[in-house]
């Protein structure tokens, strides 16, 4: 076992505790909120958490706020981005895997995003970079809640599609960056390409450091959802990055994905509306693997998962998990870290529940986040779930309850072939991060009373689509009845 693998374990089995006194009932009822999401973002590629380049400003963003060893996201960057907007289980959504060019996708108009109950409760919204659910008018951001956006409508990978000599115009539709505001119908703007990827995050943050600065003295609140591309394939850097790691281009884009988070950070400060914001990282996935090596990303190259196995697409941890912090000054203490389990779908309610809107928080269907606010605040020293339900696409691969994980299909790697088990296979992920020591064959059945809990999440969960169906992609569904 490496030095590394023994901080990692130590860390997670040991969470830091939390300090008797609670912070104070928020002085703010409607803070500003930014949301900052790294794409394809392995656990282990921060510095506090044993990535060999350095991240200054995350690492010092982290302290300043709750830390989470434990944040899960899905499998994939649609339904990552469903979940943080709408607070369901993306397959209920229609939006449980990546849409393939010309396939059917992205939220339908019904669904009640946190931009449009934010928006209800009175913030300013704005969107800058990467959308990814809903490719076509009428479901791009401008229509689900922020009053105005720019950026890309679909997967980051669309800015490679003109470089490859193949290419036709004719028969698949040439990628271009978008833009829109509320109330009227978004538009194409300039072609997305290489070149265009090479400079987008740059872009992105330029526009979100200008909108911080035109919004921190405004009356209303704000929330600003900033989608980053790096480190999502097409693999480019900024010129200005380009080979200042000495160790190749992923080395290199984690220094400018720092740079970029640290702009906005100092934004936030000069403009003196730090003190007033939320700030939430996490990715929206783990890193990929290529389809060469069927093993897991355990390196810089490609993305680091840190201790874990799996990566993209598949139900292992290191797919599933991602850097995730949260910075309140005043309302969230600083310097805590915490192995209790946090789900991407916990956002929609508790941003709700913090700002004061959770009379908002739809009735008429299911929402599967679950509100953290009194964890986060620190009035409890426990999260509120227990449980993490891995679907990828259309299939139940894994439920991790506490500390014990059960996989029913098996994936090794982004592109490798899918594997249905005989029996489920049972790890305890707290003791084993790898995943390596399977429980249930190699201890003689004696977990598999582990079955009983997991059965009840999962007979529920089965009962609740039959109560409310899943919209399917692409569906114009207009509600329950």
């Amino acid at each position: 076992m490496t030095r590394l693998s023994r901080q990692i374990i130590t860390a997670a089995i040991t969470t830091l505790p939390l300090m008797a006194a609670a912070p104070s009932v928020a002085q703010v009822s409607q803070p500003n909120i930014i949301y900052l999401l790294v794409d394809n973002w392995g656990w282990g590629d921060i510095g506090l958490q044993g990535s060999i380049v350095p991240t200054p400003e995350i690492d010092a963003l982290a302290a300043q706020g709750m830390r989470f060893l434990n944040f899960n996201i899905e499998n994939q960057c649609t339904p990552t981005r469903s979940a943080i907007h709408t607070g369901r289980l993306p397959i209920r959504s229609g939006t449980q895997k990546v849409a393939a060019p010309g396939e059917p996708d992205g939220l339908a108009p019904w669904e009640y995003t946190i931009a449009e109950l934010l928006s209800d409760a009175g913030y300013k919204t704005a969107l800058f970079g990467k959308w990814h659910i809903g490719s076509q008018v009428g479901r791009h951001p401008s229509d689900q809640g922020y009053d105005e956006w720019w950026g890309i409508n679909e997967g980051s990978n669309a800015a490679a599609y003109t470089s490859t000599a193949e290419f036709d115009p004719a028969v698949a539709a040439t990628p271009h960056f978008w833009q829109g505001k509320k109330g009227a119908p978004s538009y194409e703007t300039e072609l997305y390409d290489i070149a265009g990827k090479t400079t987008f995050d740059r872009k992105i943050t330029d526009r979100a450091v200008d909108y911080i600065q035109r919004n921190a003295d405004a009356e209303d609140p704000f929330f600003l959802y900033v989608g980053f591309t790096q480190f999502h394939p097409p693999w480019v850097v900024h010129p200005e990055f380009d080979g200042v790691s000495g160790a190749g281009y992923y080395s290199d884009i984690k220094y400018e994905v720092d740079h970029n988070i640290g702009r906005i950070l100092e934004t936030l400060e000069t403009a003196n509306a730090a003190e007033n914001t939320i700030v939430i990282l996490t990715g929206d996935n783990g890193p990929g693997t290529l389809p060469q090596g069927l093993g897991y990303a355990t390196g810089e190259v490609g993305g680091s998962t840190g201790p874990w196995r799996g990566a993209l697409s598949t139900g292992y941890e290191g797919g599933l998990r991602t850097p995730g912090m949260i910075r309140w000054p005043g309302e969230i203490q600083p310097g805590v870290v915490t192995n209790e389990i946090i789900s991407v779908l916990d956002i929609y309610p508790t941003l709700a529940t913090l700002v004061g809107a959770s009379d908002r928080i739809p009735t008429d269907r299911p929402i599967d986040g679950i509100d953290q606010s009194a964890f986060l605040l620190g009035n409890q020293e426990t999260s509120n779930r227990q449980h993490i339900v891995t679907f990828v696409g259309d299939d139940v691969f894994a439920v991790k309850w506490r500390d014990l994980k059960v996989h029913f299909l098996v994936a090794e790697a982004t592109f490798s072939e899918i594997k249905r088990l005989t029996f489920p296979q049972v790890y305890n992920v707290k003791e084993d991060p790898a995943e390596q020591f399977e429980l249930w064959g190699n201890e003689g059945f004696s977990h598999a009373w582990v079955m009983t809990p997991v059965t009840k999440i999962l007979t529920d969960l089965t009962q609740s689509m039959a109560d409310f169906p899943n919209i399917q992609p692409g569906q114009d569904f207009s509600g329950y009845e």
